[in-house]
C-alpha cells in the first residue's frame, strides 16, 4: 500500500512537471514571460515539489513507525541485530564448550 502511495506521488509529480512545462511554455510563446523567467519558474516549482515530496516521505515514515510501535512489531533492523547477537553468543558458547572438552 505504501509503495502504491509513493508511486502515485511520483506519477503526480511527473504529471505536474509536464503540466507546468506546458503552461510556462505557453506563457513564453504569448510573450507574458521570458525564456529565462520560464526556466527560473520551472526550477523553483521543481525545487518546491522536491521539498514537498521529502516532507511526504518523512510523514509516511513517521506513520509507518507509529503503526509498527502500536502493533508491537519488530523492525527488520532490530531483528537483524538480535540475530547477529545470537550468532555471536552461539560462537562463544561453542568456544566455551570446546575448551571444557579438552
Amino acid at each position: 500500500m505504501l509503495k502504491q502511495i509513493l508511486y502515485a506521488g511520483i506519477g503526480l509529480a511527473t504529471v505536474t512537471k509536464e503540466k507546468a512545462e506546458e503552461v510556462i511554455s505557453e506563457l513564453v510563446k504569448k510573450g507574458e514571460m521570458s525564456q529565462e523567467e520560464g526556466k527560473d519558474a520551472l526550477n523553483t516549482l521543481m525545487y518546491r515539489m522536491q521539498e514537498e515530496s521529502e516532507k511526504l516521505k518523512q510523514k509516511i515514515n513517521e506513520q509507518v513507525d507509529n503503526a509498527i510501535v502500536s502493533m508491537n512489531l519488530v523492525k527488520k533492523t532490530e531483528l537483524d541485530e538480535i540475530l547477529q547477537r545470537i550468532t555471536e553468543l552461539e560462537k562463544r558458547l561453542d568456544e566455551i564448550q570446546s575448551k571444557k572438552e579438552v
